[in-house]
């Protein structure tokens, strides 16, 4: 199967999808995913060894402040990946 290029109207609505809106909501999302779900899966492992009793305030919210960290990390790499793709015009088209 042969390798078609983007057309205008498939440019234009990635384009639109991958604006300011988008890297937003994707900042968010993965921030808050990691801000909740690093700290709560790392207290879980620790509640299963038997050390949550290690567990403080200060612990928490260090380990939330590194899901915050790395869930921003996640955004701009899956951002710049679909920018690249479709600057390299592999994106799927729209038919």
């Amino acid at each position: 199967m042969a390798d078609m290029a983007l057309s205008k109207q498939d440019r234009a609505f990635y384009e639109e999808k991958l604006g300011f809106k988008t890297i937003g909501y994707l900042f968010g999302a993965t921030m808050l995913i990691g801000g909740v779900m690093w700290p709560l899966l790392l207290f879980i492992q620790d509640y299963a060894a038997g050390l949550a009793s290690r567990w403080t305030f200060n612990v928490a919210f260090d380990w939330s402040m590194i899901g915050l960290m790395v869930g921003s990390i996640v955004a701009a790499m899956m951002y710049l990946a679909f920018k690249f793709l479709l600057a390299m015009g592999w994106l799927p088209s729209r038919r």
